[in-house]
């Protein structure tokens, strides 16, 4: 997996969009620059040393676009990304996204759109400064710009609080599986509780997990629920289906495409869904790797009372034994059709 040097990071164009304080719902829209700004070789520099730095600190983190948002800044960014006739109606568009998203709680934001390049490939930055009312913004009535300048300067006073900063690649230019990395002072992502906020709401993200990890917790959370089953042959046929998925020929999973192409029924679809929500493990789309899981998906034991027990290689049965079950005396019967090969 190729690594992306955000110390690389060159701007090429930035537009400012003024983000007023308001009410949930109340009428309005953001102040918006009409053309790029104007940027010296010196606050070009002072942008990208911020980014850098942001990126750099260990509370920024990987993150992945959602498969389902109301966020339009995923399609904005790839617009944005693909071409640069759409730079600034992409930037007010991810400004109107940012200005609904927002909620009387949230602070007035200056939001700064960066299309830029790392190693000749284009990245797309999203700054936000939380800023304090009485620093407002002039919009240059002959540029019909907001001054980059006039940024730098609260940047560098106590006239903004924080800031938040996420850059976003293409992941096939990239040859990476993450959609960029985000940090926000307050997030901290060591907590696993602590990683939802509305920065990454307005994103339309979620924390990227490691592949091997993101399976595993994916195999260990969906085991969990498939135990609380109390049907026993619904249980087996789901560890059967949970195995026989993991070994697919592809290289994400879905706990999504799971329940859609295994679960049975409707009311164990939505059970699995909030199960896996309190464990917090997103109904997303991850990369997969079974290093860690795959001594458990390539067999499947089933042990009786009776002491016997049938074990199963590549973690499934279908085809080579039939289990049935007396609904009066819960006792199953399990039906082998084989030559015997050997006996120990």
């Amino acid at each position: 997996m190729a690594r992306i040097d955000y110390s690389q990071l060159i701007i090429e164009k930035l537009i400012i969009h003024d983000i007023p304080k308001h009410k949930k719902d109340e009428e309005g829209s953001p102040y918006y620059s009409e053309n790029e700004s104007t940027i010296t070789d010196g606050l070009r520099l002072f942008f990208q040393d911020k980014v850098k730095s942001a990126l750099n600190s260990d509370q920024a983190f990987k993150v992945c676009f959602r498969d389902e948002t109301t966020s339009s800044v995923p399609t904005c960014v790839r617009d944005l990304l693909e071409s640069d006739n759409v730079f600034i109606q992409s930037s007010k568009d991810i400004a109107t996204n940012l200005f609904n998203f927002q909620k009387g709680s949230n602070s007035a934001g200056i939001l700064l759109i960066i299309k830029g390049v790392i190693t000749s490939n284009h990245v797309c930055v999203i700054l936000k400064l939380e800023r304090d009312n009485g620093a407002q913004l002039v919009l240059d009535q002959t540029t019909r710009t907001f001054n980059v300048a006039e940024v730098r300067d609260l940047m560098l006073t106590n006239k903004t609080k924080v800031f938040k900063v996420a850059l976003i690649v293409d992941r096939n230019a990239f040859s990476v599986d993450y959609d960029g990395i985000l940090m926000d002072y307050q997030i901290n992502i060591k907590d696993k509780k602590g990683t939802n906020s509305f920065f990454l709401d307005f994103m339309g993200c979620f924390p990227y997990n490691d592949p091997k990890i993101a399976t595993k917790n994916f195999y260990n959370h969906t085991r969990e629920f498939i135990d609380s089953i109390p049907d026993v042959l619904t249980r087996a046929k789901y560890v059967q289906d949970l195995n026989s998925y993991l070994q697919m020929n592809q290289n994400t999973i879905s706990p999504r495409e799971f329940a859609n192409n295994y679960l049975v029924c409707t009311e164990h679809k939505n059970q699995y869904e909030l199960f896996l929500t309190s464990k917090n493990f997103a109904f997303e789309t991850y990369t997969k790797d079974n290093t860690l899981v795959n001594s458990h998906v390539e067999k499947i034991l089933l042990q009786f009372e009776n002491g016997i027990s049938i074990v199963g290689s590549n973690g499934s049965l279908e085809g080579k034994v039939n289990l049935q079950r007396d609904e009066q005396t819960d006792i199953c019967t399990a039906t082998i059709e084989s030559r015997i090969k050997k006996i120990k």
